[in-house]
């Protein structure tokens, strides 16, 4: 079976050139629109806290180790990069400031660190050794960085075989097109296959902002899943769905993820998709982590409530050579006493 990459255009965003290095807030954002207004829900104003329930979550405070793996060099394969990605992943591209989580991608600045052709530090995080769910809402806050090159991601993933264990790509960004996320699902195949199979299954559709604030302000990025849909969702506005209710045609081997997924943060420079650093790329380049939370559905329970019944039971028996057998009216509760009697067999009942 073939690995099927499921591309969703997520945001096309129509704006001007602003620096990636300023920080600030999304209050004052225009809502998004979409292009399938069959699909558009929101979260805005807050989860329905009686409907869920907070499982996981780091404001950033701290870089704790407990929650959050921190990638190093490329001694084992779980570390490497993959897609001819140009980065080593280094602890210390990886920092907590201001409250914020910071992955930061930079030049090498030592020969020694280089592998073949990655010549850019930058920062990995996962938490698989500490966290996984299946279903619920995983979401999280983030600045993306900007520039030719740059392939930023948070996903949720299942288990090391890739891609049949599955991945949601809550949110992916190359940075030489600012104004565009992609939202995607990797499912099937044989390990570690290396397939992106027909980009226009199951999509593109689009959500559109008139500023062009991703690399420059926070947003929020979230899907919700359950054991029959996907939903991605950005500042809380619905933008897509799997699967889809119109305009996609949906494989013969679709099937939705049913394994608990670990979160991974990445910060890849260069690669297949989003191209190699250019002459303009400028470094340090930086993804800002606000929060990452993730919440689980509550289970509805029903409490039965039953009245007390008594029952009575009536024995009615015949006369038999001579004498009478003895009826009873009495509750149930006094059926001990039966064994005093001794009913014969041709008694009628």
């Amino acid at each position: 079976m073939l690995a099927l990459w499921v591309w969703l255009v997520a945001a096309s965003i129509i704006g001007g050139s602003i620096s990636a290095s300023d920080i600030q807030d999304t209050a004052n954002a225009t809502a998004i629109t979409t292009n399938d207004t069959t699909v558009v829900s929101s979260f805005a104003g807050g989860l329905n806290a009686s409907e869920w329930e907070l499982t996981f979550e780091d404001h950033f405070d701290r870089l704790d180790l407990a929650k959050w793996h921190v990638h190093h060099d490329c001694s084992t394969h779980r570390d490497c990069a993959h897609n001819d990605e140009k980065q080593v992943y280094l602890r210390d591209q990886a920092y907590v400031q201001n409250g914020h989580l910071v992955l930061e991608a930079s030049n090498l600045t030592h020969v020694s660190e280089a592998s073949g052709t990655r010549r850019y530090r930058s920062a990995k995080l996962d938490t698989a050794h500490s966290f996984s769910q299946r279903y619920g809402k995983f979401e999280a806050r983030i600045q993306l960085p900007r520039g030719a090159g740059m392939w930023p991601a948070l996903m949720p993933k299942g288990g090391r075989c890739w891609p049949m264990d599955g991945e949601i790509d809550i949110v992916e960004y190359v940075g030489q097109t600012p104004q565009t996320i992609y939202g995607n699902y990797h499912f099937g195949g044989a390990c570690n296959a290396n397939l992106h199979d027909d980009p226009a299954v199951c999509g593109p559709t689009g959500a559109s902002q008139n500023d062009d604030s991703l690399s420059y302000a926070f947003h929020e990025y979230s899907v919700v899943w359950t054991p029959t849909s996907i939903q991605w969702f950005m500042d809380g506005q619905e933008f897509y769905r799997l699967p889809p209710k119109s305009g996609c045609r949906k494989p013969a081997s679709f099937f939705l993820p049913s394994k608990p997924f670990y979160i991974i943060l990445n910060f890849a420079v260069g690669g297949t998709w989003p191209g190699d650093p250019t002459a303009a790329t400028t470094f340090p380049q930086r993804m800002v982590v606000d929060y990452v939370k993730v919440y689980q559905r509550r289970t509805t329970t029903h409490t039965l409530e039953f009245e007390p019944i008594v029952f009575i039971v009536t024995i009615v028996c015949d006369r038999v050579g001579g004498k009478r057998y003895y009826g009873r009216d009495d509750p149930i509760s006094t059926l001990n006493r039966l064994d005093k009697w001794q009913w014969p067999k041709h008694a009628t009942m």
